[in-house]
């Protein structure tokens, strides 16, 4: 009975410790399929850029790709804009998706194009744009200094036609560069409030040997020039062997003639 209990005992610890190396190595696996976006501090001025690569299996790319791309257009997850998808088949198939997307709608979009599988390579990188920004806040002040400067000498109602031409054009020239500089000051704001996500898709297919593969196309490419090699020799002989059949003969009779001739020539010597 003793023996029974402890037997009994040592089943369950084993069970109880199995459940729990299950539960680990499951949650590890969530974890890594999951990417949150990144929001900067306040004060920050960073645009934060994901690189996001699966192994997975090549039939189901096309799927993942297209789940993510509409939830991108239908915006389930927030702001998002698709920016590029690429796609490559053979032995290395790759499929993949460029987003610029909210920081919230990363890690869904993330898991949408994982479905379970663990996370291959991440990359996770800021581009600080604190000078950027500064230099074009700095541009634009200068700018509108320089229009309200203008603007007065417009008003003025002694300027000739010529200076008030002159004007006119320079101003036009400085709303130009304003409107240029505000674009530009729009898309670092944009870089800044989103993230860029790039997700990745890779076969799990193990690619044939390149040793294997390198034997393989040389032996093939021997035994077709080999073909080929005699299928030109055959041709020529074809293109040949009537010209020898009558070269042949007429080089015997002018073999002949010659002995002859030469003969001739040295009995009359």
């Amino acid at each position: 009975m003793k023996t029974m209990r402890w037997l009994v005992v040592a089943i369950l610890i084993l069970l109880s410790l199995g459940c729990a190396g299950k539960k680990a190595s499951t949650d590890a696996g969530a974890e890594g399929g999951r990417v949150s976006g990144e929001a900067p501090k306040p004060g920050a001025l960073l645009a934060y850029e994901h690189e996001i690569q699966f192994k997975v299996a090549p039939d189901t790319m096309n799927r993942r790709i297209t789940a993510v791309q509409t939830a991108c257009n239908e915006e389930k997850f927030g702001a998002c804009s698709v920016l590029g998808i690429n796609s490559s088949s053979g032995d290395y198939a790759t499929a993949s998706i460029v987003l610029r997307v909210a920081p919230a709608g990363v890690e869904p979009l993330v898991a949408l194009a994982s479905q379970g599988s663990a996370i291959d390579k991440r990359v996770t990188k800021a581009e600080d744009l604190a000078d950027a920004v500064a230099d074009v806040a700095a541009q634009q002040d200068l700018l509108r200094r320089q229009r309200e400067t203008l603007l007065t000498y417009v008003a003025r109602k002694d300027l000739a036609v010529g200076d008030m031409i002159t004007l006119s054009q320079q101003l036009a020239t400085v709303d130009s560069s304003l409107h240029g500089l505000s674009q530009q000051s729009a898309d670092q704001r944009r870089r800044i409030e989103t993230n860029l996500l790039t997700i990745e898709l890779r076969s799990n297919v193990v690619a044939r040997d390149k040793q294997s593969i390198s034997i393989r196309d040389a032996w093939q490419t021997f035994s077709n020039s080999f073909v080929a090699g005699i299928n030109d020799a055959a041709e020529y002989a074809g293109y040949l062997l009537p010209l020898l059949l009558l070269v042949f003969p007429l080089a015997l009779i002018w073999r002949w003639l010659w002995r002859l001739a030469t003969g001739k020539y040295r009995r009359t010597a």
